[in-house]
């Protein structure tokens, strides 16, 4: 049997998207896709792919998630508890011995940042670079999915979209 990757914030616009495209993978990699609510199960369904139900805050959950797991795509909702839900994911992840963590974080993050957002992510980053384990952070600043799912209604009231840019130039992931 082939390494296990977990994959958190599964069900949600980037996450059910990393699912899909690990499912395709032909090699024999296996897929677990946690989720928060069983509602959203259908989102995940795949093939070579399992579904975990987790929560953050709970440690006996956090172990059942992690069980024979070598990767790590760490991806949690926006919230002030992110930082922490993240410190419990990282310290579950040693425990267990992955070896590797991609985190998806943002463009900016920095403990210094204006942006709670930028200040959150780069407090998980700083974690993950503390517990040893090697790691990847993705840094995008913005997705083609937010053209439908949050800049739709400025497009079709007013046939234009806004982004705190100014003049400067930005690409779309």
């Amino acid at each position: 049997m082939g390494e296990k990757i977990l994959v958190t914030g599964a069900t949600g616009t980037l996450g059910s998207e990393v699912v899909r495209q690990l499912s395709k993978d032909t090699s024999d990699t296996n897929i677990r896709a946690a989720i928060h609510s069983i509602e959203n199960i259908n989102k995940v369904q795949y093939p070579r792919v399992e579904t975990i139900q987790i929560d953050y805050d709970k440690q006996e959950s956090l172990s059942k998630a992690f069980d024979g797991i070598d990767k790590l795509f760490l991806l949690t909702h926006p919230s002030s508890k992110a930082a922490e839900h993240e410190s419990n994911l990282v310290r579950e992840a040693k425990k267990c011995g992955v070896s590797h963590i991609v985190k998806q974080s943002v463009m900016g993050a920095d403990l210094e940042a204006d942006v709670e957002a930028m200040r959150l992510h780069r407090q998980a980053e700083k974690i993950i670079e503390e517990s040893g384990i090697a790691y990847t952070f993705l840094r995008p600043n913005e997705f083609m999915q937010n053209f439908i799912n949050f800049h739709s209604p400025s497009i079709k009231n007013n046939n234009a979209f806004y982004l705190p840019a100014g003049e400067a130039s930005c690409c779309f992931c």
